[in-house]
């Protein structure tokens, strides 16, 4: 299977600075943008998937449609895919944050947990919604399909650290529109004994590429 994750393109609460969470943002003029570059870019790939799926939320789902006009394919929405709840957070700049909430703040600043913050989800919640959705596309497909999921920046953290085996989350600074690209042997996928230690039935093509916006 070959697999592409690609994050949302700009929203106003990116442009803004805001903690955005579950908060639905839909997309800037630039974002818009950001996604027809995309568009253009899977033409010129003569990439086609056969299947796509999105997070529900504006920001998300609008750079799907955009990202995805050219073809005839049904974008499935897929609740799991919305980006990390951050609780109280949500919909406030850093400033806000640090001006309302100093003392969460200022321990969130030194640990990054969102465990601390009132309403979030935790990292245990975070790492098993992300399982779900590796589970989906490994045991919901084949080794001959191709699955496009549109999804946050936040969450795409979880699902790679998911798909790589480990239990400790990496830092991502995750472009706006840029694309993972994964063949996954899905059908060798649970597998155990050599199965994982070969490196021809799992592949990382593109990482945090977004090329086409240079």
């Amino acid at each position: 299977m070959k697999l592409r994750i690609v994050r949302h393109a700009e929203s106003t609460g990116n442009a803004q600075g805001r903690w955005q969470g579950r908060h639905d943002f839909p997309l800037t003029e630039l974002g818009r943008e950001q996604s027809a570059k995309l568009r253009e870019r899977f033409a010129a790939e003569n990439y086609r998937p056969s299947h796509i799926y999105s997070s529900p939320l504006s920001r998300t789902f609008q750079t799907a449609q955009i990202a995805s006009s050219a073809w005839e394919l049904p974008i499935v929405t897929v609740d799991d895919l919305m980006e990390t709840d951050v609780g109280v957070f949500s919909g406030m700049s850093w400033e806000e944050v640090e001006r309302r909430m100093p003392d969460v703040a200022r321990e969130f600043a030194a640990t990054r947990n969102l465990d601390l913050i009132d309403g979030a989800e935790t990292f245990a919640q975070r790492s098993d919604r992300a399982r779900r959705i590796v589970d989906m596309v490994t045991g919901d497909h084949s080794d001959n399909d191709s699955v496009l999921v549109f999804s946050h920046g936040g969450i795409i953290q979880h699902i790679f650290a998911q798909l790589i085996g480990t239990d400790r989350l990496w830092g991502l600074g995750v472009r706006n529109t840029a694309v993972f690209e994964f063949n996954i042997a899905v059908e060798r996928w649970r597998l155990d004994g050599h199965n994982r230690a070969n490196m021809n039935l799992r592949r990382i093509n593109l990482f945090n590429d977004a090329h086409h916006l240079d």
